[in-house]
């Protein structure tokens, strides 16, 4: 018997539909990403790409919040988000696996959150979206580096799990801190 996904909006299928081209990306980078690395480190666009990445999620920031608040108001809380997530990244003394991880996990838990919220406000009784999102985007980093474990080229590694779970709780964090100035702009 085939099992049916049903969902509540057209908005929900689209989000969860992001999340699994996440998803799907950050697993098939499993095997190749090593060597996709050192190809960018060689070619000297690493520094590049994670700039790019970072502008992707800074731009599923905007049109999450152009979405969801006033135009206006949407527009410069995720620019300050925006500006805050830079400098956090910036100032934190990681390579570029751990700044990757986190630009990939705040991505995939954003998308995951913001379908968890939809999902809640048509009618479906999800509870706790803000832990859920964070235990599911996090367990999928679990995963990963469990994965990573069984390829040679590969590197089980604890600290990544970590940054897994913070990449999570900064995505749902900025999510949430966006709907609630929200609310507070309307009152």
């Amino acid at each position: 018997m085939k099992a049916k996904i049903k969902f509540t909006s057209n908005k929900e299928r689209r989000l969860w539909t992001w999340a699994a081209a996440v998803l799907i990306a950050i697993y098939a980078t499993l095997f190749f990403g090593g060597q996709l690395i050192d190809f960018m480190v060689r070619q000297r666009v690493l520094e590049q790409s994670i700039f790019y990445l970072f502008l992707l999620l800074m731009l599923t920031f905007i049109i999450s919040g152009l979405t969801n608040l006033s135009r206006h108001l949407g527009f410069w809380v995720y620019v300050g988000v925006g500006v805050v997530y830079t400098m956090t990244l910036l100032r934190m003394d990681l390579s570029i696996a751990e700044r990757s991880h986190i630009i990939e996990y705040g991505l995939l838990a954003l998308l995951i959150y913001e379908a968890l919220v939809e999902r809640r406000r048509n009618g479906s009784n999800v509870q706790f979206p803000k832990i859920l999102a964070v235990l599911i985007a996090g367990s999928i980093g679990v995963v990963d580096e469990c994965i990573q474990y069984f390829i040679p080229y590969r590197v089980f590694d604890l600290v990544d799990i970590g940054f897994n779970f913070l990449a999570s709780v900064l995505g749902v964090f900025v999510s949430f801190v966006v709907s609630r100035l929200y609310l507070l702009y309307k009152q």
